[in-house]
C-alpha cells in the first residue's frame, strides 16, 4: 500500500512536467479518463444514501481497506459493513458542485512478485454530511484505488478536518 500512495505522490511531480512520448514504457501511472470511475464512486454514494450497505459493499474487494484522517484503518469488507452500518445511518452525503477529479492508471508488483493493474480516482471539493440535527460542510479529499478489471475497490481514504464531526458526536463511531 505504501508504494502506491508513494507512487500517488511522484505522478502529481511527474504530471506537471512535460515529458516526451515514453508514456507507454513507462512504470509510473498515466492520467485517464475519469467518467467510468467517477460513475462507480456516484453508484457507491447513492446506495450510502439509500442506507444499502450491501450494495455499497458489491463495489469492494474482500480484502479492501477504509482509512480516516484519524489514524483509524478498516480492513476487510466485512469490517468495512459494520461501519458503513453506523455511520450511514448518521449521515447523508452530497459532494458540492464542482468537485474535481482525476484518475490514474497504473501497475505494481505485490508481495507474491505478481503484477497488479490499478486504477485511482481522487477527488477533492466540499462535501456535505447532513441529518435532521447537523449540517457540516468540509474541504475533502478522497482517494479511491480500484484493482482488476471489475474495478473492485481496494483501498478508500478520506482527508479531512474531523473536529466538526468529533462535536456533532455523543460518541465518535470512527475510532
Amino acid at each position: 500500500m505504501k508504494k502506491i500512495f508513494l507512487t500517488l505522490i511522484l505522478s502529481f511531480a511527474i504530471l506537471s512536467c512535460e515529458t516526451p512520448n515514453e508514456e507507454a514504457n513507462s512504470d509510473l501511472p498515466t492520467v485517464i479518463d475519469e467518467t467510468e470511475l467517477v460513475a462507480i464512486a456516484d453508484a457507491m454514494y447513492e446506495a450510502m444514501n439509500s442506507d444499502d450497505v450491501e450494495s455499497v459493499l458489491n463495489f469492494y474487494a474482500d480484502e479492501a481497506a477504509w482509512s480516516f484522517p484519524n489514524g483509524v484503518n478498516i480492513e476487510g469488507k466485512e469490517a468495512i459493513g459494520q461501519m458503513l452500518a453506523t455511520t450511514t445511518s448518521i449521515w447523508d452525503i452530497t459532494r458540492e458542485e464542482g468537485t474535481n477529479y482525476i484518475a490514474l492508471k497504473g501497475s505494481d508488483t505485490n508481495e507474491s512478485g505478481e503484477v497488479e493493474e490499478f486504477k485511482v480516482l481522487l477527488s477533492w471539493g466540499g462535501q456535505t454530511f447532513s441529518n435532521d440535527d447537523t449540517s457540516i460542510t468540509v474541504p475533502y479529499h478522497n482517494v479511491l484505488v480500484f484493482f482488476g478489471d471489475d474495478n473492485k475497490i481496494g483501498w478508500n481514504a478520506g482527508f479531512y478536518d474531523r473536529t466538526k464531526f468529533v462535536e456533532a458526536y455523543d460518541e465518535d463511531p470512527i475510532k
